[in-house]
């Protein structure tokens, strides 16, 4: 049950606390904190709240051992098997993550729960301070860390943390593709699968929102990546309050019922550019 706050300033913003618990076999909760008015006609506009689709892949992530190896149902032909080789274990205990797009925070914060380390949470400059008072509420500061990464910037010219760690062993996403005009046109998520192979693995949430999973498999296959779906869920419009949180930039159209959010399985090459 969220809980309304306040803070001082020259917004007055309102703060929401809530506790979560994200992953109910493991016990594990986070105390997320949203606010409303961060960065209001800003980059970092989406960035104030936890989004259906990063509910999805948290709940993915849940399902998986930490040590567990997971085997592809649909070999490329001629290419080894993704996870056939000993020793590659799931995106958690002892694994280096990059979250992109990371808005409050919590599917690379529940990742560092379940043991990952470091984890590197990014998003536009705007949305740091949001992050950091989230990763202090968690007391997870000791395995995570925050840095601005504007999508498709080149390895030479990241931040040191970035830098340090590239390739991450995984890198997450969730609701970060819906900044498109159509599927034939090169978008922003062209750039975000860029950053994603700062990374040797990715698992991106995508939301079903009009041409949006279209737009994304169009990204992929300029990208010349292999993908697979490997998880799907529905998501419970009243529940979630879908009407409120569908982003202002898209058309009410993408107000249905079937929202989905996919989780997408990438095999990616690392950028050393």
């Amino acid at each position: 049950m969220a809980s309304p706050g306040a803070r001082s300033g020259a917004r007055g913003a309102r703060l929401w606390t809530k506790t979560m618990e994200v992953d109910p076999v493991r016990h594990l909760k986070l105390s997320l904190i949203e606010d409303p008015t961060e960065d209001v006609d800003g980059d970092a506009w989406c960035a104030w709240c936890l989004w259906p689709a990063a509910k999805v892949l948290m709940a993915y992530l849940a399902t998986l051992e930490d040590q567990e190896l997971k085997e592809k149902s649909s070999p490329v032909a001629g290419e080894p098997e993704f996870g056939s080789t000993p020793g590659v274990p799931l995106p958690t205990a002892e694994r280096s993550v990059l979250e992109l797009g990371a808005g409050c925070g919590a599917v690379g914060m529940y990742a560092a729960l379940r043991g990952a380390m470091p984890v590197v949470l990014t998003d536009v400059e705007s949305a740091l301070p949001l992050l950091r008072r989230n990763l202090a509420q968690n007391c997870l500061g000791s395995r995570c860390c925050t840095c601005p990464l504007f999508w498709g910037t080149p390895l030479h010219r990241l931040a040191e943390p970035l830098q340090q760690n590239t390739p991450f062993d995984w890198a997450l996403a969730a609701d970060c593709s819906y900044d498109f005009v159509s599927p034939e046109i090169p978008s922003s998520i062209d750039a975000l699968l860029c950053s994603a192979q700062l990374a040797k693995r990715a698992l991106i949430c995508v939301s079903r929102r009009r041409n949006e999973v279209e737009a994304f498999l169009a990204s992929v296959e300029r990208a010349g990546i292999q993908a697979e779906v490997v998880h799907s869920q529905r998501v419970d419009e009243a529940k979630e309050g879908a009407q409120v949180l569908v982003p202002k930039l898209l058309e009410p159209v993408c107000l249905v019922r079937a929202w989905m959010g996919q989780a997408w399985e990438l095999e990616l090459r690392v950028v050393q550019e």
